[in-house]
This record gives C-alpha cells, sequence and structure tokens, in this order.
C-alpha cells in the first residue's frame, strides 16, 4: 500500500528531476552548442552535429513526459464534493495536462526526425531538398513548442487551484499548489503579451522559461507532499 501511495509521487519527482537534466544537455541549450533560439539554421547546426545526443536526450524526454503525466493523472482519484468547482477544475485540469505533454511530446517527435533527415539525408528522392525541409520541421516544432506553453499555462492553473483548495490551511505543499496555478497565470499573460509585434521575442523566451522553472520548482514540492503521503493529495482508497 505504502508504494502504490508513493509511486504517483516519484514519477513526478523523478520525470521532473531527469527532465531538467536533459533539457539542460540539450544541443543548442544551456550547455551543448548554445545558439540562438531565434537563429533557426544555427539551432538545427547545434541539433544535427550533435544527433545522437539529440536522439537521446529527446527520447528521454518523452519518457519523462509520460512519467509526469501518470503522476499527475492520479490525482483523478481524488475525492471532492460532487458538482464542486475546485474539483471540477482539478478534474479538467488533469485532461488538458494530459493533452498538453501531448503536444510536447509531439515536440519532441518532430526534433527527431529533424536529426533523422540529417542522418539520411543520401536516401531521400531529393537531396539537396534535406535543408529546407529540416527548416520546415524546425518552424514545426516551435509552432507545436507555442501551443505547448499556452496549454500548459492553461492546465496548470486549473491543476494548481484545483489541488490549492483542498487544503485547509497554508502549508509548504498548499503553497507550492498555489505557486503552480500562479505560473499558470503567469504563463497566459506571457502568451498573450507574447503574440504582439511590438513584444521582442527573445523577452518571451525568457519569460517562458523563467515561467516553466518556477512551475516546475512547484511541481516537484507537490511530488514530494504525494510522497510524503499528505491527505489532502492521496486517494482515500489507498
Amino acid at each position: 500500500m505504502c508504494s502504490a501511495q508513493k509511486a504517483p509521487g516519484t514519477a513526478i519527482v523523478l520525470g521532473l528531476v531527469v527532465m531538467i537534466i536533459c533539457l539542460i544537455l540539450y544541443p543548442g541549450g544551456w550547455l551543448i552548442d548554445a545558439s540562438d533560439p531565434l537563429d533557426f539554421e544555427e539551432t538545427i547546426q547545434a541539433f544535427t552535429a550533435n544527433d545522437n545526443l539529440t536522439h537521446a536526450v529527446s527520447f528521454v524526454v518523452i519518457l519523462c513526459s509520460l512519467l509526469i503525466s501518470y503522476g499527475i493523472f492520479s490525482f483523478w482519484r481524488l475525492q471532492g464534493p460532487s458538482g464542486s468547482l475546485g474539483h471540477s477544475m482539478l478534474r479538467f485540469g488533469i485532461l488538458v495536462n494530459l493533452f498538453h505533454y501531448g503536444v510536447y511530446i509531439l515536440t519532441m517527435g518532430t526534433r527527431h526526425l529533424l536529426v533523422a533527415v540529417s542522418q539520411h539525408a543520401g536516401s531521400l528522392a531529393d537531396p539537396s531538398g534535406a535543408p529546407d525541409l529540416m527548416l520546415v520541421l524546425h518552424a514545426t516544432s516551435g509552432g507545436l513548442y507555442f501551443a505547448f506553453i499556452t496549454i500548459s499555462s492553461i492546465s496548470g492553473i486549473l491543476v494548481g487551484i484545483g489541488l490549492a483548495r483542498r487544503f485547509s490551511s497554508l502549508n509548504l505543499t498548499a503553497a507550492a499548489c498555489w505557486v503552480f496555478g500562479l505560473a499558470g497565470v503567469a504563463g497566459l499573460i506571457n502568451v498573450v503579451v507574447g503574440q504582439q509585434a511590438e513584444v521582442d521575442p527573445e523577452a518571451f523566451i525568457m519569460v517562458s522559461n523563467i515561467v516553466l522553472f518556477v512551475a516546475a520548482a512547484a511541481l516537484l514540492f507537490i511530488g514530494i507532499g504525494v510522497i510524503r503521503g499528505e491527505k489532502e493529495l492521496i486517494p482515500e482508497d489507498d
């Protein structure tokens, strides 16, 4: 029974920690061949110059996304007053969360294909078209990532507030739930403002990264709360 209780929290914590490590090691990111995300050709070069690493970290990020989704989906079994706003928000947020990780997995899959095109360009019917195809794939992954930012913000609001309303007092885990929800609000505002032509794209990217980091830290504490067996996060039948 104890291990069954802790499994969702362990999945959240393990998935987040490994995902963060992978994203730090992602080519074109912070450590390996750092590139300007607005320079598509430079970023593609970073991916393809480290092709095996790009494949590996993309694969692990997909697995981590599934792990985290499993952990959050466990909240579906939490009991709540029938028809209550908080419980309805939580359940809808869980469904939105599954969808937003699905979009993120598609983003990683597009990068897998981009690198595969580079590795096997000679096998294409028109090898000279490989650079253009990779550019299209990278632009597609960028569009999917923008959708991920949007949907994850909505998911954060719903899940964060839905969980926070289950707590009768403000402890560390309850605060993490509120922070998770507020990070979603900040992310959604950033998406709306970032769409305006007057806004510097680099500012949008920087704010998105900060919001995602804060949300990840908050979710980490929520996962730890599940591992500790806090009653607000554990189904009554466990």
